[in-house]
């Protein structure tokens, strides 16, 4: 039972390692390739530890930037105690 127990652990870590190295690989692309005439641009959240958290890549529009915030308006109206802004992406 033991060894299912370390081995279950084992392998959640490894797959932590391989989701965040697939994160940085997605930021490092975004941030060299721009999709479209205008800069692209990150939708984040400040999440339950303090930190600034990407959740949603804005692209393809005339203006990402005036898009994004309308979607950072919106969901501060929907969930007043969440914050949101807009980053640049590349």
């Amino acid at each position: 039972m033991r060894w299912g127990v370390v081995a279950i652990c084992l392998i959640l870590a490894g797959c932590k390692d391989d989701l965040d190295s697939q994160r940085a690989t997605l930021d490092r692309f975004v941030a060299k390739n721009r999709y479209g005439s205008d800069a692209d641009v990150w939708l984040v959240k400040h999440n339950a530890f303090g930190e600034w958290e990407k959740v949603a890549l804005v692209f393809g529009f005339l203006d990402d930037r005036s898009f994004c915030d309308e979607i950072a308006a919106l969901y501060t109206r929907k969930y007043p105690a969440d914050k949101y802004r807009c980053d640049k992406a590349n």
